[in-house]
């Protein structure tokens, strides 16, 4: 009789454990990662904490990872907020990454290769021109200019395109307001800026040889 006990319950036992081990088994998940709600991500870190699995965004922002059921998979890629998602019932996620606009931010998306310049630029200034942009926490137009464009440098109250020219030129940009070119922009209260963008290359011939160095052109409310 003890016998007969001693296999039924070592039987369910192992149906217990088999049933632990099917519930336990990895599942395929796949998703993209973008940010802005719509550009994907290259080379960003996906991993899965139960399963201890690690994939990487290919160029179209997609991965493939595997994970337990109900796991977490985090996604994390410099110069952006990592983000957390939990694994449910579908096997396609989506994954939109925080991205704050600052140099060090902007530099670190496109040197570790999770984003090209271009790309990203154009992303902030569609984002910028969709919701509007509050300037006022900025004490100066100069700590403005210099925490908003990775692409000058501000020394005292002269703003310079970062790129070199020519040795013998002045690397320093030529300022616009409300449509007219001005010498000095020490004025401008940042809470009065509606938009400001940087224009260089191409974009300034307009204004000939004045705008060489660029122009950073400024509209107030």
């Amino acid at each position: 009789m003890k016998t007969k006990l001693y296999t039924t319950i070592s039987i369910l036992i192992i149906l217990l454990i088999g049933f632990e081990v099917k519930a336990q088994e990895k599942k395929p998940v796949s998703g993209i990662v973008t940010t802005f709600h719509q550009v994907p991500l290259n080379k960003v870190k996906v991993s899965a904490l139960k399963s201890g699995e690690i994939a990487y965004t290919d160029s179209f922002g997609r991965f493939t990872i595997q994970s337990y059921k109900k796991d977490v998979l985090t996604a994390t890629a410099s110069g952006f907020d990592d983000r957390k998602i939990r694994v449910g019932k579908q096997n396609i996620y989506t994954i939109d990454l925080l991205y704050e606009n600052n140099v060090t931010n902007f530099n670190d998306a496109v040197n570790n290769g999770h984003i090209t310049e271009t790309a990203l630029q154009h992303a902030i200034s569609a984002d910028q021109l969709k919701k509007g942009k509050d300037y006022s926490t900025y004490g100066s137009i100069y700590e403005l200019i210099g925490s908003e464009f990775y692409e000058v440098s501000v020394k005292g109250t002269t703003v310079y395109n970062k790129k070199i020219r020519s040795l013998n030129s002045n690397p320093q940009v030529l300022y616009v307001v409300d449509g007219k070119v001005v010498s000095d922009i020490s004025f401008v209260i940042p809470a009065d800026v509606n938009e400001i963008e940087f224009i260089d290359d191409v974009g300034a011939t307009m204004w000939g040889v004045q705008g060489a160095n660029g122009v950073l052109k400024i509209t107030l409310k």
